[in-house]
């Protein structure tokens, strides 16, 4: 196989990966087959996140007003997560939840500082960078320097986990029909897939 049609490849794979996490993103609810909304922690890779084992009470909270943010008492989790934050503020569980109900609430401002927030005390949570580009590009009116600087950020300070983020930058610029400018990122994924 050549190296543009590997590349050709690469790239269809991340496309159809981030359609699917933007899918995920935008349906946080998971059907069980009794019908029953079953609340989640989240959606996600991120080890840092998925702690089954943890019982801790500060979890038990947490999954209690996810399963309040589920039923549509989407003010009560929120208050709840407030609360939660003032003696945890860098939980990045709590931070993400915070996070995403801004956003689900159209709060856009408050998504974006939350998502810093997370950013800034969890820097290697890449769904978080992920998740404040779809911010940028959906809602701040597809804002590219804030897009391209936000994950270049992620890009430096997450250098061994960079897939995710090179992905969703190249779909980004083929998106927008700038195949120009997701050559570099391009060209540094297929460097680490090689390696």
């Amino acid at each position: 196989m050549n190296k543009n049609k590997l590349i050709i490849l690469i790239v269809a794979v991340l496309l159809i990966a981030s359609a699917a996490g933007y899918y995920f993103y935008k349906n946080k609810k998971i059907e069980v087959p009794n019908n029953q909304q079953q609340p989640i922690e989240e959606q996600s890779n991120n080890v840092e996140l998925q702690k089954p084992e943890d019982k801790s009470p500060l979890r038990a909270q947490i999954l209690e007003l996810v399963g309040k943010a589920n039923e549509g008492k989407t003010q009560e989790a929120l208050d709840g997560y407030l609360a939660l934050e003032k003696n945890n503020p860098t939980d990045l569980m709590l931070l993400n939840n915070i996070a995403d109900l801004y956003s689900d609430m159209s709060n856009w401002t408050k998504a974006e500082e939350y998502y810093k927030k997370l950013l800034t005390a969890n820097p290697t949570y890449i769904n978080g960078y992920r998740m404040l580009a779809y911010l940028y590009q959906y809602r701040f009116n597809d804002d590219e320097a804030k897009i391209k600087a936000l994950i270049d950020d992620g890009l430096a300070k997450n250098p061994g986990d960079q897939n995710l983020l090179l992905g969703w930058i190249i779909d980004y610029y083929q998106q927008k029909d700038e195949g120009d400018k997701a050559l570099p990122y391009s060209k540094l994924l297929t460097n680490q897939l090689n390696k």
